[in-house]
């Protein structure tokens, strides 16, 4: 209690615009409290459900409320967000219920759903819608894909192969943040390979904001390819741009080259067959030998074919001798077959940019040109019989001063949303700290008040009283409910004044002396 009224005394004794510093810190400091309880008791939320329709968003709404799981509605009522604690226990909770979200879409499972009385045209719409109800699915499953939509064109089935029309496909995508090259090429190829006859020239990826990733034909095709081409001749000018500069930093030191690098490289893809022969190994395989001989009369074989089939000799024909000999041999000749495939990303040229502090305003010694260029030259692996280049220069750097502090990396920045508890903190104990230090210094304040010496003479025995003597007199009479109350003022102006009542009696001792 005391220490109350001490308080509530010292604050009574301060000045008003001190009363109003005061009473405005303590103000913050308990409206300070309360926002950083409130925002630590505040459960974190997190989303539960997206993309949601009107019908299934009160089917999640009702539900949540029967469980009593408290949760928001964002997104113009597309979104709903849950505790972070029960998100799985709120969608555990929605499936129990029969509660389905359309954010997943539905796959093989709707082949469960058909009966027996389907017709064959409903069974293959229903396949289809699966197949790409389990495509939406795969893409979904993809770090940087949100949502997607897969539809797909799939031609019966004609009586000849030449009749029949390819399988085509459409895909949107929702993505967290923009798609590499890599990532449409990878959807393109996985969306491809899950059809029956479906190309990747026949599929066409486009975007929620309505930008073709990848258009269908052979545009599309050729563009991919050159995109890929330039992608891979850029990793490798870097490849070796940062090889080179690692190299050049361990020399010289941090900021004192720069590197360029240019290369050409052939993509396309060459296949030489070559066949050789070997004529002087030939070696004999098969031989044949024919022998004819003829000695007598009559027309030598070859002759005019009668009726019969046979020859008709004239009845006056003279002797005839006749020989034919006939041989026919087959070789086999060495023979050697070369085929050879040059796989694209042949390297047909490099050339390479170096610059270098020459030390004309940092300080330091300019280093040799040419031996740089040579080392250059074979980290690269510089060919001039196929026109290599290596261009070294020295010009000046500026000064770089080493304490100043490295640029903050990417993604380090502090969000200020996330320093809201810590600035709220800060003010609640600087409003305490000046509460402190105003309290502090009204204690310390020294509050001079007169002191009527004679009136406390007049009331302590031996004081100086109506007869001025000043001496201690046996017949003066105080009465006790007077010197009780002179006492009690005395005991408290001694605490609150100690040491101006000190200087008092050193001066009443010094006149007794």
């Amino acid at each position: 209690m005391e220490g109350r009224r001490s308080l509530a005394g010292v604050f009574s004794e301060l000045p008003l615009a001190q009363q109003i510093v005061v009473g405005a810190a303590v103000a913050l400091v308990v409206m300070g409290g309360f926002l950083f309880f409130r925002w630590v008791s505040e459960p974190s939320y997190t989303v539960l459900y997206t993309n949601l329709d009107d019908q299934t968003l009160a089917a999640v709404v009702e539900e949540l409320e029967r469980a009593d799981i408290p949760y928001r509605i964002e997104g113009g009522g597309s979104r709903v967000l849950v505790p972070r604690a029960q998100v799985y226990e709120a969608r555990a909770g929605l499936a129990a219920a029969g509660v389905r979200s359309e954010v997943v879409p539905q796959g093989y499972e709707r082949l469960d759903e058909q009966g027996l009385n389907v017709s064959e045209f409903m069974q293959d719409v229903n396949y289809q819608r699966a197949l790409e109800g389990e495509l939406a699915r795969t893409l979904m499953a993809m770090e940087d894909i949100g949502a997607a939509t897969v539809h797909l064109v799939m031609p019966e089935r004609a009586l000849f192969a030449a009749d029949e029309e390819p399988p085509s496909a459409s895909v949107l995508v929702d993505p967290i943040r923009p798609l590499d090259d890599r990532q449409v090429e990878t959807i393109v190829y996985l969306v491809a390979g899950s059809v029956e006859g479906l190309t990747p020239e026949n599929v066409t990826v486009a975007d929620v904001q309505g930008t073709v990733l990848h258009a269908a034909g052979d545009l599309a095709g050729t563009t991919a390819i050159t995109s890929r081409n330039l992608r891979m001749t850029r990793e490798y000018e870097a490849a070796l741009a940062a090889d080179v500069q690692r190299l050049l930093t361990s020399v010289l030191g941090a900021g004192r080259s720069s590197v360029v690098v240019r290369a050409t490289l052939d993509f396309d893809e060459v296949a030489t067959e070559r066949e050789r022969y070997e004529p002087d190994s030939a070696v004999a395989l098969r031989e044949s030998v024919t022998t004819e001989s003829f000695d007598g009369t009559g027309t030598p074989p070859g002759g005019t074919v009668g009726v019969d089939g046979a020859p008709q000799p004239p009845e006056d024909a003279e002797a005839y001798t006749y020989d034919r000999n006939e041989t026919v041999r087959e070789y086999g000749v060495d023979r050697t077959v070369t085929r050879e495939v040059s796989a694209p990303g042949v390297v047909e040229g490099l050339s390479a940019a170096v610059l270098v502090d020459d030390g004309s305003l940092t300080g330091a010694a300019a280093p040799d040109a040419a031996e740089i260029e040579r080392i250059v030259a074979a980290a690269l692996g510089i060919d001039e019989a196929r026109g290599d280049e290596v261009a070294v220069s020295l010009v000046a750097f500026p000064a770089v001063d080493d304490a100043e502090a490295e640029p903050e990396p990417p993604g380090t920045a502090l969000d200020p949303l996330s320093l809201a508890p810590q600035a709220v903190g800060g003010l609640v104990l600087l409003a305490v700290v000046v509460t402190l230090l105003l309290m502090a210094r009204s204690a310390n304040k020294k509050v001079v008040t007169p002191i009527d010496v004679g009136s406390v003479n007049a009331g302590l025995p031996g004081g100086d009283g109506a007869g001025g003597a000043g001496e201690p007199t046996g017949s003066a009479e105080v009465p006790a409910a007077a010197l009780a109350g002179v006492q009690s003022d005395v005991m408290d102006l001694v605490q609150r004044q100690p040491e101006e009542i000190a200087v008092l009696l050193r001066g009443w001792l010094a006149d007794r002396r």
